[in-house]
């Protein structure tokens, strides 16, 4: 338990620092990269307590487990050849539901630390959405310009084609 709680501990500030670095500009793809792999290591870390969690649920709802912890009552009980109180449990129980209270805090945190994570993850692809819609619309504009500045070209090099059309001869055409 104490070495979760001190990986929660070192968890957070680098949780902290890599949030802080992802910016939500352009190059927040770069940061992107980052935060991947803080991600996989905080699931992998929520698997680890969950399994530890629903080990200490099993072992709770099982008096006959509880009492095969108590080796030291045990290894007395079978020199005197007797059996072992059954109410002896009740130590063993209490342990385990605090530790099981530790290991359910330790999980908010890491809930906690998982759900910061995917919102810084989820405004850098908004960001990068907005940055590809600019550049999208940008290039929709210059798409239109190079229309307009091909078909004006297209009726100024039609004029100015050595063709006789009956303009040069008109009076009023170049005057």
């Amino acid at each position: 338990s104490q070495t979760w709680h001190r990986r929660v501990r070192l968890t957070r500030p680098l949780v902290d620092k890599v949030l802080e670095t992802v910016s939500d500009e352009v190059d927040a793809g770069s940061g992107l990269h980052k935060i991947v792999p803080l991600k996989d290591s905080l699931q992998q870390f929520e698997m680890e307590v969950s399994g530890a969690i629903k080990c200490l649920v099993g072992l709770l709802e099982s008096d006959e487990d509880m009492l095969g912890l108590l080796l030291t009552e045990a290894h007395a009980a079978s020199a005197n050849d007797e059996p072992i109180d059954p109410e002896l449990h009740a130590v063993v129980e209490l342990l385990l539901e605090d530790y099981n209270r530790q290991l359910e805090q330790i999980l908010q945190e890491i809930t906690y630390l998982q759900r910061r994570v995917q919102t810084k993850q989820e405004l850098v692809a908004i960001s990068l959405d907005t940055y590809r819609n600019r550049m999208i619309r940008m290039n929709v504009h210059i798409s239109i310009a190079t229309m307009c500045l091909g078909i004006c070209t297209t009726a100024a090099g039609y004029y100015g084609m050595n063709l006789t059309h009956g303009l040069e001869d008109h009076p009023l055409a170049f005057g």
